[in-house]
């Protein structure tokens, strides 16, 4: 197990010099986790349910000194999708171990209540956290091995990861077996929305869903598929060659006004807005309203703003992060600049995160190894990375405040399903021991 003697400032090519640097908290060569039993661990290991070099982290979150991840399980030999750990190292533990989150039982393959592919997650000022399931496990393979409606599941951190609610999405609105939820932004107003981006690659679009109504649509248009133009392309020269839409997704911060959603297809060089009055009406055309605002120098999964205005995203084959200060721009071609940029710990910046004291994370997670099957295990492969704002995320005003937040009342059957599968993996503990 790795410790950690000094944390690491990242060496950079380029490195802005009104940010502050970002330094490698946590590294991984492989994932491994809390198990049950080490019995549980090594038949999973013979049933080639964990295959150690296949588990990538790539959603991340921070509540209250926990860091959330996802560990999507692309491919076989995943068997924990959503996992907790401390948010700073333990013993100066560079690589500790996952623990399943909310339970072992949320992970069973192939039981559609328990998780099955988590892309991303996040988390609202209150502590609910928002977990969008796409229902496929082994998405990069030929043959999955189950097939569940794609959903959405809200959990209560305050109260170990109690389920608040859940919702399937109609299949008009997602395709089942067909998609890959891969991340959302939430928005306080109207009674709660959530908009998620759906890279179904033949039905691609943003995925709105409203708290207070309980139900989804989808806004589509032509800036949310995928560029052949940007597809190949390379990362520590491994060619990438998926032609993917619509992935990053980010919100403008909270205010009073007319809010931003700015979004990027993988395979595209190009960053666009919609203002979310046009999602929120259920537009069927939203032609005019789609803003081109620009070019980026390489192709864009995750990104994220800051609750100042500052768009953080990451540039896959510069290996680098970059921003954009929309309060000291307007135009994202001039505006834009890299801020990291790092040939070996920055390879494929994926998610972003702000913890309550102004800390900007990034996972980085070299995914075109998983995309190939070929991850080196005796190398860290998966990082995270963090570095000083001083500011919150786009879900708080900027003086740190948060609006009035929803409330999400629990329904009955949520809490007995929950109060079910805490007490089915309570007693499997006791057994095993």
């Amino acid at each position: 197990m790795k410790t950690l003697t000094l944390l690491l400032v990242l060496v950079t090519m380029t490195q802005c010099r009104d940010h502050e640097p970002f330094q490698v908290i946590f590294q991984w060569d492989t994932i491994d986790y809390n198990w049950p039993s080490e019995e549980e661990r090594q038949f999973a290991i013979t049933h080639n349910d964990y295959v150690p070099e296949l588990n990538a982290i790539a959603g991340i979150k921070i509540w209250k000194n926990k860091m959330y991840l996802t560990i999507p399980g692309l491919t076989s030999g995943v068997p924990v999708v959503l996992a907790v750990t401390a948010s700073m190292p333990v013993n100066q533990t560079t690589a500790p171990k996952l623990d399943a989150f909310p339970t072992w039982e949320m992970q069973k393959l192939g039981d559609c209540s328990a998780f099955q592919m988590v892309m991303s997650m996040e988390i609202d000022p209150k502590g609910r956290m928002w977990v969008i399931d796409s229902g496929t496990r082994y998405a990069f393979v030929s043959k999955t091995k189950t097939k569940c409606p794609p959903r959405l599941v809200i959990l209560d951190l305050e109260n170990n990861g109690e389920i608040l609610r859940t919702y399937e999405f109609p299949d008009h609105v997602v395709r089942q077996g067909k998609t890959v939820l891969n991340d959302l932004v939430l928005d306080h107003e109207d009674g709660g929305m959530a908009y998620i981006t759906d890279n179904d690659y033949e039905d691609p679009g943003i995925i709105v869903y409203s708290l207070k109504r309980n139900t989804s649509w989808k806004i589509r248009h032509d800036s949310m598929k995928a560029k052949p133009e940007a597809s190949p392309f390379m990362v520590a020269k491994t060619p990438v060659s998926i032609l993917m839409p619509i992935s990053g997704i980010a919100l403008s911060p909270a205010s009073n006004q007319d809010r931003q959603v700015y979004y990027s297809p993988l395979s595209s060089f190009h960053l666009y807005s919609l203002p979310t009055s046009v999602l929120k009406e259920n537009m069927s055309n939203v032609d005019e309203h789609v803003k081109e605002l620009g070019r980026k120098n390489s192709q864009t999964d995750g990104m994220m703003m800051s609750a100042n205005g500052v768009l953080y995203f990451g540039l896959l084959a510069d290996d680098a992060v970059a921003m954009w200060d929309t309060k000291q721009s307007t135009s994202f071609t001039t505006g834009q600049r890299v801020i990291a940029r790092d040939h070996t710990r920055l390879q494929w910046p994926d998610t972003f995160a702000f913890d309550e004291d102004g800390n900007l994370y990034c996972v980085t997670n070299a995914l075109q190894n998983i995309l190939r099957q070929r991850v080196n295990s005796s190398i860290s492969n998966y990082r995270v990375i963090k570095a000083k704002t001083g500011v919150k995320s786009y879900q708080y005003l900027e003086d740190g405040s948060a609006p009035e937040q929803p409330d999400i009342p629990t329904s009955g059957a949520s809490r007995i399903n929950f109060v079910i599968a805490t007490g089915l993996t309570i007693l499997l503990t006791i057994v095993v021991q």
